[in-house]
C-alpha cells in the first residue's frame, strides 16, 4: 500500500481535526494555576487565535523534530503580513493547496527520516530472453543479436555510488575478427571487449565499473560488429545469457540516526501493537508540543491495523502513522486549549503552552529536551525558571532566528532581496554588493542582540561589519583580509542602521532616493507614529528625466500644497537626512548637478545636519525604545497591540530602561507580563 494511496484520507482527517482543534479541551496541568505576574491592575490578556506555523517555523520545527536538512516550507505559498510580521495568528490562513503541499511534505519527510541505509550491494539481473532489445531473437542459451544493436535493461539506482555492469556472452565467431562487444550507460560506451569465448560451454563474463547517480539508468549490451557472408556461410553473431547490476561497491555504512530515535523499540516481535504505541506516543507528544490523548493514539494506531490488513508491514502501518500526526491541526498550528471555552476569566497557560510561546518567540522553533522536562514537571511557570530558560535560550545557535526572522522584518533586512536597482543608473551594483549588504546589516544585529550592547545602537554605532566588497564601496581604503570585519565607519560618514548601503537601497526606487519612503519608514518603524494615509487622489513625484530641480526641490514644491503637507511636514524632514546617500548606499554630495541638502528642522524644533545628527536625535527620542518594545510584544504574541495592552508595555519599558536598553531584560520582562503568560476569557 502507497502512502498516497491513503493521501486523501488524511487530509480528510486534517480538515475535520482543523474544525474541531478550536473548540476541543484538554488536560491542563494542575499546576499552572497561577499568573506568573503579581498584578496590580487586571487589564486582560488578549487572546490569540489559532496560530498556523508560518513557513520558518515550519522549517525549523520539522528540523529540530526530525533531524532533517530538508527546507521543505520553502516552496510552500507565501506567509500574509500582519502588523509587519508574518507570525501573526489572525492572518495565517491555509488554502487547499497549502493542505496538499503539508501531506506532500509529510510523506517525504517519513521517508528520509526512516531510510534504511544499504549494508550491502544489491544485485539486479535479468535474463537476457526477458530483457529488452533493438534487434535478434531468443537463442537456446540466451539472445541472439544477429546484427549490430543492444540488449538492455532500465534499473532503479536507490544512491548514488559506483556500480558494476556485466554481461555473460559469447560470440559465434565469423569473419577475421572477433565478435565485439561494448558495455553501455545511458547510450555512452563505458568499454569495449573482444569475445573470445566461441560457444555456450565457454561463455565468459564482461564486466565494467562506472559512478552512477541516483534514480533510472539504463544499463545495455551491445554487439559492435556485425559480420554476414550468406554465400560463405558466415554470420558473426553474439549471444547473450544475462545482464546484471552490482552495487553500490566499497559501501560505507551509513547510519540513519534518527530511525534509530524514532523507531526505539523492534516492532517485529510479539509486542508489535505496544512498540508502535510507544513510537506513535512518543512522536505525537513531540510534534504536538504536549501529551496526546488515548483517543488520539488510538487514532494514529488505526493505520497499523489498516496496513497489516492490506498486507502490508508493521513499519508500514507506523509510517502512515507519523504522516498523520505530520498533518494534524496539532502539528501544523500552535493550539491553546480553552478549558472552559465559554468562560469570560482570563486563564494562565498550561506549562506545555508557555513552553511552545517561549520557544517560537526566542527560536522560531517548537521546546527543546529541556523546556519539554519543565513543562512535563510544571517548573516552568516559576518566574526564577522562566528568567533562567530566558538567558539560556538567547545563548543558543537556535537564537539566530530572532535576527533573521524578527529583525529581517522590523528593519526590513528581508527587503534588500526585493529591491531591484536600475543598473543603468547604478552600475556599480551587483549580486554580490547585495549579499554583502544584507550581511552587514545581520552582523550589527546579532551585536546588538548578544553581544550586551544597548539597543539604542542601533542608531549611534560608530562601529560597523563590512568585507571586502562593502569596503570598496565605502570607500574603506585599508581593508585587508577575507569575510566580514569590525571597522570603524565614522571617517567614511558611517554609523547606524540609516547609513547602511541595505537598508537605504531598500528603501530607495530603481532609479532614485525616495526621502519619502525612507522618512515614513523611521516613523513607523522606528518611532511607532505612522503618518496618515495620502488623501485619494494625490499623486507622487514625476519620474521623467527632465523634472526640475533635485529631489529635495521637487518634494518641496509637492508640499507646498497643504493637502500634502501634514504628512510630508513629518516624513519629508527625517528623509532628507539621509539625502547624502543614493539609491545604493553611496555617498554622494551632489544629487546629478544639484548640491545635495541634508539640513533640516524636525517638529519639534530640532535641528540637524546630514544623517549622524539626525540619527543622534533619534537616539534621544522617548518614542525608539517604547517602539522597540511594541515591536518586540507584537511579534512575541503574535498578535496586534490592543488599548488594554499599555500597561504591559510601560512595565517592559521600564525594565528595558533601566537595563540601559538590553536585550536580555527586554525579553526577561516582556515573557513574564500576563498578555504572554495568560490568555484571556471569552468576550462577554
Amino acid at each position: 500500500m502507497s502512502f498516497r494511496h491513503l493521501r486523501w484520507l488524511l487530509l480528510g482527517s486534517f480538515f475535520f481535526g482543523l474544525m474541531a482543534g478550536s473548540g476541543c479541551s484538554g488536560d491542563d496541568e494542575s499546576d499552572d494555576t497561577s499568573s506568573t505576574t503579581t498584578r496590580d491592575v487586571d487589564p486582560e490578556p488578549g487572546r490569540v487565535t489559532l496560530h498556523r506555523l508560518n513557513r520558518a517555523e515550519y522549517n525549523n520545527t520539522v528540523r529540530d523534530l526530525l533531524g532533517t536538512s530538508l527546507r521543505p516550507a520553502d516552496d510552500f505559498p507565501l506567509d500574509d503580513f500582519g502588523y509587519g510580521f508574518d507570525n501573526i495568528a489572525e492572518v495565517l490562513t491555509v488554502s487547499p493547496l497549502l493542505v496538499e503541499l503539508y501531506s506532500y511534505t509529510a510523506e517525504k519527510l517519513v521517508e528520509e527520516a526512516l531510510f534504511e541505509s544499504i549494508t550491502e550491494p544489491q544485485i539486479w539481473h535479468v535474463e537476457a530472453e526477458v530483457a529488452e532489445a533493438t534487434t535478434g531473437g531468443a537463442a537456446p542459451n540466451g539472445w541472439n543479436l544477429w546484427s549490430s544493436g543492444e540488449l538492455y535493461n532500465i534499473v532503479s539506482v536507490p544512491v548514488e555510488g559506483r556500480y558494476r555492469i556485466s554481461a555473460r556472452v559469447y560470440g559465434q565467431q565469423a569473419g577475421p575478427d572477433l565478435a565485439q562487444a561494448s558495455l553501455m550507460l545511458d547510450g555512452t560506451v563505458l568499454e569495449s571487449f573482444a569475445v573470445a569465448a566461441a560457444s555456450a560451454d565457454t561463455m565468459e563474463v564482461i564486466e565494467v565499473e562506472a559512478d552512477m547517480a541516483e534514480g533510472l539508468r539504463q544499463i545495455s549490451v551491445s554487439f559492435d560488429n556485425d559480420y554476414y557472408e550468406p554465400e560463405e556461410g558466415l554470420d558473426r553473431n553474439l549471444i547473450v545469457d544475462w545482464l546484471r547490476l552490482e552495487g553500490p561497491l566499497n559501501l560505507e555504512p551509513e547510519e540513519n540516526l534518527e530511525r534509530d530515535k524514532i523507531l526505539a523499540c523492534d516492532g517485529q516481535d510479539s509486542e508489535s501493537e505496544a512498540c508502535a504505541r510507544t513510537v506513535l506516543e512518543r512522536f505525537a507528544e513531540q510534534a504536538f508540543r504536549r501529551p496526546i490523548t488515548n483517543d488520539e493514539l488510538a487514532g494514529f494506531l488505526s493505520f497499523l491495523e489498516l496496513a497489516q490488513s492490506l498486507g502490508d508491514s508493521w513499519e508500514t502501518g507506523v509510517r502512515l502513522g507519523l504522516q498523520k500526526i505530520l498533518t494534524s491541526p496539532h502539528f501544523m498550528y500552535r493550539v491553546e486549549y480553552e478549558p472552559n471555552p465559554e468562560s469570560t476569566a482570563s486563564a494562565p497557560l498550561s506549562s506545555w503552552e508557555l513552553a511552545s510561546r517561549l520557544s517560537y518567540f526566542l527560536w522560531s522553533s517548537m521546546p527543546d529536551t529541556e523546556l519539554f522536562e519543565l513543562a512535563r514537571n510544571g517548573s516552568l511557570s516559576s518566574p526564577e525558571v522562566l528568567a533562567g530558560q530566558v538567558t539560556r535560550m538567547l545563548q543558543d545557535p537556535k537564537a539566530e532566528s530572532l535576527v533573521s526572522n524578527f529583525a529581517g522584518q522590523w528593519l526590513h533586512i528581508r527587503a534588500i532581496d526585493d529591491a531591484s536597482p536600475d543598473v543603468w543608473y547604478f552600475p556599480d551594483f551587483d549580486e554580490e554588493l547585495r549579499e554583502s549588504m544584507r550581511g552587514e546589516m545581520e552582523h550589527l544585529v546579532r551585536s546588538l542582540f548578544f553581544e550586551d550592547r544597548s539597543l539604542l545602537d542601533l542608531l549611534q554605532a560608530e562601529n560597523g561589519w563590512v568585507d571586502s566588497r562593502l569596503a570598496e564601496h565605502y570607500g574603506v581604503s585599508d581593508f585587508e583580509g577575507e569575510g566580514f570585519q569590525e571597522v570603524w565607519l565614522s571617517p567614511y560618514q558611517r554609523g547606524g542602521l540609516l547609513t547602511q548601503a541595505g537598508w537605504l537601497m531598500a528603501r530607495s526606487y530603481p532609479t532614485r532616493t525616495s526621502p519619502v519612503k525612507r522618512g515614513k519608514w523611521i516613523l513607523e518603524h522606528l518611532l511607532c507614529s505612522p503618518p496618515s494615509p495620502p488623501p485619494p487622489g494625490v499623486e507622487g513625484l514625476e519620474e521623467a528625466e527632465d523634472t526640475e530641480g533635485s529631489i529635495r526641490e521637487q518634494l518641496e514644491r509637492h508640499r507646498a500644497e497643504p493637502v500634502c503637507a501634514t504628512c510630508h511636514d513629518v516624513m519629508d524632514p527625517l528623509g532628507f537626512g539621509l539625502e547624502y546617500f543614493d539609491g545604493i548606499g553611496t555617498y554622494r554630495e551632489f544629487d546629478g548637478d544639484y548640491p545635495v541638502n541634508a539640513a533640516d528642522v524636525l517638529p519639534d524644533g530640532s535641528a540637524f545636519d546630514g544623517a549622524t545628527e539626525l540619527q543622534a536625535l533619534l537616539a534621544q527620542d522617548k518614542r525608539v525604545p517604547s517602539c522597540m518594545v511594541e515591536k518586540f510584544f507584537i511579534y512575541a504574541t503574535g498578535r496586534g497591540v490592543k488599548n488594554t495592552d499599555h500597561l504591559y508595555l510601560e512595565a517592559v519599558e521600564t525594565a528595558f530602561s533601566e537595563s540601559g536598553y538590553r536585550l536580555d531584560a527586554l525579553v526577561q520582562a516582556l515573557v513574564k507580563t500576563d498578555a504572554f503568560t495568560m490568555r484571556g476569557g471569552e468576550l462577554p
